[in-house]
């Protein structure tokens, strides 16, 4: 079930709304359900102001955490390439220069990609040939994290990989890995808080009967029944709209 960020928002401005529309009606404002009341009213809207502004706090905060992991995992494909070259240039044999090739191909994820053809060519032929070029696709962060390990773990069995750049040399690559993990044990950690946040927006706004949104529809019924569909009081409410959860 789906409500948009539009709706949750003007289910909980209503409700102030209709609150203050039938505190004019007191006394005579009276149900015998205790939900309806004007005070738990307030009370609901009150949740409900809490738990949208949870839920924006919250992802917000993995918006942030995704971005973040995104700079540096980005950084990563970059940094294979100087290894690989590195490992090319070493005392090492042909067989493991061809498997550190291979899992680097493997963290980057390619594959050759035809494009549309350009506004020059004629059916993107050059020279008789299809263009084509290398494609990033987006795989999974955790098959990249592993990947890179697979790399660092061959490199550490190399004696003769010896880069004078710090930043490539293994234990440079090592510490690299653990900010992949603590990246992105943290972006799936924020992503835990915003489900958990918008799930107790869903509880506050749309549970049945207790829930904001089944309180305001119920008040208005309720006010219908006591002044009557065609009073000057249920006109007054009866506008003011609720949208429950698809």
């Amino acid at each position: 079930m789906t409500t948009g960020k539009k709706s949750n928002q003007q289910n909980v401005d209503n409700m102030e709304l209709l609150t203050e529309r039938v505190s004019t009606f007191l006394p005579e404002y009276d149900p015998g359900e205790t939900r309806l009341s004007i005070q738990n009213q307030k009370q609901v809207k009150a949740s409900g102001d809490v738990v949208l502004l949870g839920v924006t706090a919250s992802e917000s905060a993995c918006n942030n955490i995704i971005s973040a992991r995104t700079l540096v995992f980005n950084a990563i494909d970059p940094l294979v390439t100087r290894v690989i070259n590195a490992l090319r240039i070493s005392d090492v044999s042909e067989q493991t220069i061809q498997q550190g090739e291979s899992i680097v191909r493997e963290i980057r994820n390619q594959r050759a990609t035809v494009i549309p053809p350009p506004e020059n060519t004629v059916g993107g032929i050059e020279n008789g040939k299809p263009q084509r070029t290398n494609k990033m696709h987006s795989g999974s962060y955790n098959t990249k994290t592993e990947n890179f390990r697979r790399l660092i773990v061959l490199l550490s069995t190399i004696p003769a990989y010896r880069p004078k750049e710090t930043e490539l040399s293994v234990e440079s690559l090592n510490n690299k890995l653990e900010a992949l993990n603590m990246i992105n044990s943290a972006t799936k950690t924020a992503d835990a808080r915003a489900n958990a946040a918008r799930t107790q927006r869903d509880v506050v706004l749309y549970t049945a009967k207790t829930g904001l949104v089944d309180i305001a529809q119920d008040s208005k019924l309720y006010v219908k029944s006591a002044y009557g569909a065609t009073s000057p009081q249920f006109k007054s409410v009866s506008g003011i709209s609720f949208s429950r959860q698809r």
